[in-house]
């Protein structure tokens, strides 16, 4: 009876399997089918807020070529800012994301960029000059040419000869093609020099400390490499030769210490030892106190410290250079100590290497008194000095410093400009046991 009922059970088994199978197949066929759509109409949103972000970029900046108010200015220029935002987000929504849109996405970052710049000149009440209309011009016709060809393939898309081919295994699809085909034919548009992160005179800066230097041969290098850590120089291999801004002979030892080296002039540029670190047994004060030491024999003379932060016992203290007793903030140097025995980990000068020199400080013409009555009178003024802070342009503005306290006991940084009176800035401080943040 067993070996009559056995082939029944068989039966019923794959019977059942193949039900589940069916249902199974249907069901995650239903839900591929759902998610093709929800991401579809998910595409067709980020291309039509896109679009829109696009064309009221536009219409701000026909605007502001014709008004001479510095309110109607600052108006648009959040306007054309915000809308830029708006743009940047929706791009990288689209499935060209990847598809290497470079220009596109560099236009519409400069734009609202370039766009803050005129916002905060307009808080101080100045007017959009005669070179930055004829630059506002042609930012205007960039953005309407592109304006137009996204417009004709949104077309194209609603029409149906154009998809966005989302299928499993498929890369941007036939609209990433023709998107690369705007970007390819994208406009010339005006070079945009003002004071931010994107403007274009940033491309061409050079380490200002470098100016001037002979190259060094790799030997050369080597050595100074070996000097700065206190290594031999027969324990250093060349890794890498190369830089785009700081062109750098790169070292490393069995022990994956690496130390990179300027070509120009031969100075360490960054120096990382690995190694890990065992419980502290030294006190913040105690690393800053060997990290200065550690500088000033090194030829880092009159070194300031800023603030520090801490990570797995090791220290990373910020040091910037001052001169005539002005704190010049661009000059930073960074260096990171292990709490275990107070050796160097790390060491970094970029802002140091690029900006240095020795300044002309005009003298200040709004006195520190003058300054003081801009505070805020809820906040109580511990101790004020003359600084030098850096700009989004990487241009330098000499301040009146002030740190101060909240009523709640929050440190404060205020930065009144020493010419103009004007606040420049402000920095909260975040204060913990493991260092000092700013935001």
């Amino acid at each position: 009876m067993n070996d009559q009922r056995f082939p029944a059970h068989i039966i019923s088994f794959l019977l059942a399997l193949t039900i589940i199978f069916a249902g199974s197949t249907l069901y995650y066929g239903v839900r591929a089918e759902q998610y093709q759509s929800t991401l579809f109409y998910s595409h067709e949103k980020a291309y039509s807020e896109l679009l829109e972000s696009l064309s009221d970029v536009d219409a701000a900046l026909q605007k502001i070529r014709y008004t001479n108010s510095p309110a109607t200015v600052s108006t648009l220029s959040a306007q054309i800012w915000r809308q830029s935002e708006c743009a940047k987000s929706a791009l990288s929504l689209l499935p060209t994301a990847e598809a290497g849109l470079e220009k596109t996405q560099t236009f519409i970052a400069r734009t609202g960029d370039y766009a803050y710049s005129l916002l905060r000149a307009a808080s101080r009440g100045q007017s959009v000059s005669a070179e930055q209309k004829e630059a506002l011009d042609s930012l205007c016709q960039t953005a309407q040419n592109l304006t137009d060809e996204l417009t004709l393939l949104k077309a194209r898309l609603d029409a149906g000869t154009l998809a966005y081919e989302l299928t499993a295994g498929q890369d941007a699809g036939a609209l990433a093609d023709d998107f690369n085909t705007v970007e390819q034919e994208f406009p010339e548009y005006a070079t945009l020099i003002y004071d931010g992160p994107f403007s274009q005179h940033l491309d061409k800066l050079s380490p200002a400390m470098l100016e001037g230097k002979e190259a060094v041969s790799e030997a050369q290098a080597r050595a100074a490499a070996a000097a700065f850590c206190g290594l031999p120089e027969e324990s250093l291999s060349l890794a890498y030769q190369g830089g785009d801004t700081i062109e750098c002979y790169s070292f490393s030892n069995a022990a994956g210490v690496s130390i990179d080296v300027t070509r120009l002039g031969g100075l360490v540029y960054r120096m990382s030892d690995p190694r890990p670190v065992q419980d502290a047994s030294l006190t913040p004060e105690d690393a800053v106190e060997r990290a200065a030491v550690f500088l000033e024999e090194r030829g880092y003379g009159s070194m300031k410290e800023s603030y520090y932060t801490r990570f797995e016992n090791m220290l990373t203290i910020n040091f910037c250079y001052v001169q005539d007793g002005v704190t010049i903030y661009p000059d930073l140097v960074k260096v990171s100590i292990a709490l275990d025995d107070g050796g160097i980990l790390g060491f970094e000068s970029r802002g140091y290497l690029m900006s240095h020199r020795q300044r002309t400080l005009a003298a200040d013409q709004v006195s520190q008194s003058s300054a003081r009555s801009q505070i805020d009178s809820r906040l109580t003024i511990l101790s004020s000095d003359l600084a030098v802070i850096p700009t989004d342009g990487k241009n330098e503005i000499l301040c009146h410093e002030f740190i101060c306290q909240t009523p709640d006991g929050m440190h404060v940084i205020v930065y009144i400009n020493a010419e103009t009176g004007m606040e420049e800035n402000i920095l909260m401080l975040i204060e913990s046991e493991d260092g000092t943040l700013t935001m």
